[in-house]
């Protein structure tokens, strides 16, 4: 389990006032681009799609539902960020990060869901380009591998006995 002062040091990081002020920072930006994203490059992209490729027009519709619900899941995600953030720059830990920990976790899991949603219907409609397949397969093994890290951080603060903003 290591040494308690080792897990004393590593904290100092996080309250570094200037990497927080970074953080918080590159999480609004994040937020802007992804409703620029959803506005205007989502709509955008499928539209040249069907342009390009008739036959894919029944699924333009559910395309963009899905696109705004899956970017609708990082920017809750970037949200709680925030928030968080913003505790930490307030010095004010509590409890309730855990719970906000847990929201980032079934937010992941949501989109998890999304990508086996659109893999499956894209196989039953027979479009299965090599490109949008492994770029589904990557985003979902990306959501399952941050909720992984994020559920055994909370595992592993709640063993520790440390609060869970550390």
């Amino acid at each position: 389990m290591g040494n308690i002062k080792e897990w004393k040091v590593q904290p100092r990081l996080l309250t570094n006032r200037r990497a927080l002020f970074g953080l918080l920072v590159a999480l609004v930006a994040f937020l802007l681009l992804s409703v620029v994203v959803q506005v205007w490059v989502l709509p955008g992209a499928v539209e040249r799609a069907v342009s390009l490729f008739p036959e894919v027009s029944t699924l333009a519709g559910p395309a963009i539902l899905w696109g705004v619900c899956a970017v609708l899941c990082w920017q809750v995600i970037a949200v709680i960020g925030l928030q968080q953030v913003r505790r930490v720059l307030e010095s004010r830990p509590g409890s309730s990060s855990t719970r906000w920990i847990g929201a980032m976790i079934g937010c992941l899991l949501v989109f998890t869901a999304l990508v086996v949603l659109a893999f499956i219907e894209l196989n039953d409609a027979g479009y299965t380009s090599p490109g949008v397949m492994l770029g589904l397969i990557a985003g979902g093994l990306l959501a399952l591998i941050s909720a992984g890290a994020l559920a055994l951080f909370l595992g592993t603060s709640r063993a520790l006995n440390l609060p869970a903003h550390t």
